[in-house]
């Protein structure tokens, strides 16, 4: 095990690159400081030589982590867990081939871009975008735009302030709570909205079938396609179904070639 220490009573900016496999954990709380931690993936695991090959610097509320050679982790395949704690709203970039990403506590603005590993970002206070190639994505809370592409792994957000765009190929997208417009689109999986009541939501998928929530009692306007799927709406004139977007305070397009689409009223709360 190798850690670093080091002083800041601010918020501070991370940047973590070339960190092939293993593990990323990033956490914003209530600290004075920022430390950095880096073990073996694996329990009793020799990899001192890997460990002398990170390399972490701070200065002026930036702190640098760069992971070993790519060439010695696949060789040997081994890989480093990385832990860092910093000032809640610390900004954090990671750059990563095939490890997981779990980013926790309250952070800045976050980005993220990895392969194949799995990416969790619990809370963030600005944009947050994010990028794998076979992993999943989950994002419990964000306070501005987010912006989320995958190829082949699963995607659930729970609420965010902003706007979201998310981008699939075959994983399921599964939306909560989003107060600015919804762009989502996926080529074989499913769409399911659990609540959308106000703006923009433009949603599209090859293959998969949607299942859209709306809240009950606003102006809603429908544009619902599928070419050889199901399509079906329980809203009325009471929910607030309009033919037409005027003054309407949701415009929901949902497009398919072969899935089925379903609009319903979405529960009240509790």
């Amino acid at each position: 095990m190798t850690t670093w220490e080091f002083p800041c009573p601010r918020p501070a900016a991370i940047g973590i690159t070339n960190w092939a496999s293993g593990s990323i954990a990033v956490s914003g709380e209530a600290t004075g400081g920022v430390s950095v931690e880096v073990v073996a993936s694996q329990p009793h695991a020799d990899v001192d030589d890997l460990l002398e090959q990170v390399k972490v610097s701070f200065e002026d509320g930036r702190l640098s982590v760069r992971g070993p050679k790519l060439a010695g982790l696949l060789q040997r395949r081994k890989g480093l867990d990385l832990t860092i704690k910093a000032p809640a709203g610390s900004d954090c970039e990671a750059h990563s081939a095939s490890a997981d990403v779990a980013l926790v506590g309250q952070l800045g603005a976050v980005a993220v871009h990895t392969a194949s590993g799995d990416v969790t970002a619990t809370a963030a206070s600005g944009p947050v975008t994010l990028h794998t190639a076979s992993g999943d994505i989950f994002v419990d809370q964000a306070d501005d735009d987010v912006q989320i592409t995958t190829a082949s792994g699963d995607v659930q957000v729970g609420r965010v302030s902003g706007e979201l765009s998310i981008s699939a190929v075959s994983g399921d997208l599964s939306i909560g709570d989003v107060s600015g417009q919804i762009g989502a689109r996926t080529v074989s999986g499913d769409i399911a909205v659990r609540d959308i009541s106000a703006g923009n939501a433009d949603l599209a998928t090859t293959s998969g079938d949607m299942r859209v929530m709306v809240t009950p009692g606003i102006g809603v306007y429908l544009d619902l396609s599928s070419m050889s799927g199901h399509v079906r709406s329980d809203l009325d004139e009471q929910d607030g179904a309009t033919s037409t977007g005027r003054d309407a305070a949701l415009e929901l397009r949902c497009r398919s070639i072969s899935g089925d689409i379903k609009v319903s009223k979405a529960r009240a709360a509790a």
